[in-house]
C-alpha cells in the first residue's frame, strides 16, 4: 500500500484512539485541563473523563474555567483537590465552600490542599467540613493564623503540611493526637 492510500484509509481523529490510550494521555493532564479540553465532544469521552479524571488542581485557574469544570464534572469522583487564593484566583477557597459542600460532594477525597487561606475567613466553618473527610491521606493547609482551631480527626491521614503564623499552640494539640500514627508532618512558620 502506498503512502497516499494509507493516509486515506488510516484514522487520524482522536476519537479513533482506543480508550486505554486516551486514558493514558489524560493521566498526564491535570483533571481541570482534561475536562476543559475534552468535555462535550461525545458521550464516550464524557464517560471516560467522569471515570478516570480524579485529580483536580485549581491553582491559578480563572473563575470561568473553574465554574466550567465544576458544572461539567462529577465532583463525587474526585480523589485529589487543590484550591488556592493566590493572586490569579482570589477567594477561590471561600467561593468553593459557599457553593459546594465538602461534606456532601467530596467525602471520597484522599488528598486536599488549601493554599493561601485567608486569615479573616471563617475557618471554623471550613474546618467543621474538613473533619467529615474520613478518607483523607494527605492534607495541606497553607497560611493559617489562629489561636484555636476546632478539633478534627482523620483516621487515614499519612501526610499533614501546615504553615502558620506564630500562634501555634493549636498545632501542638494536633501533633499530640497523631503522635502514635506514622505520617509525614511538615510545619512551616511563615510570619
Amino acid at each position: 500500500m502506498d503512502i497516499k492510500q494509507f493516509k486515506q484509509t488510516s484514522p487520524t481523529l482522536l476519537e479513533y484512539l482506543p480508550n486505554e490510550l486516551f486514558v493514558a494521555i489524560c493521566s498526564y493532564l491535570n483533571g481541570v485541563d482534561a475536562v476543559f479540553a475534552f468535555s462535550n465532544l461525545n458521550n464516550r469521552f464524557q464517560r471516560l473523563l467522569f471515570e478516570y479524571c480524579q485529580i483536580f488542581d485549581f491553582k491559578s485557574i480563572r473563575k470561568e474555567k473553574f465554574d466550567f469544570v465544576l458544572q461539567r464534572h462529577n465532583i463525587q469522583q474526585w480523589k485529589s483537590l487543590q484550591l488556592s487564593n493566590d493572586d490569579d484566583t482570589p477567594e477561590q477557597i471561600e467561593y468553593f465552600c459557599e457553593h459546594y459542600s465538602l461534606v456532601d460532594l467530596c467525602p471520597q477525597l484522599k488528598s486536599l490542599s488549601l493554599l493561601k487561606l485567608k486569615i479573616e475567613y471563617n475557618s471554623n466553618t471550613l474546618f467543621d467540613q474538613l473533619s467529615s473527610l474520613k478518607n483523607l491521606h494527605s492534607l495541606t493547609i497553607e497560611s493559617i493564623c489562629t489561636r484555636t482551631m476546632s478539633k478534627f480527626s482523620f483516621p487515614k491521614l499519612k501526610r499533614l503540611v501546615l504553615s502558620s503564623c506564630k500562634n501555634t499552640i493549636w498545632i501542638e494539640v494536633i501533633l499530640y493526637k497523631y503522635q502514635s500514627k506514622i505520617f509525614n508532618f511538615i510545619f512551616l512558620e511563615l510570619f
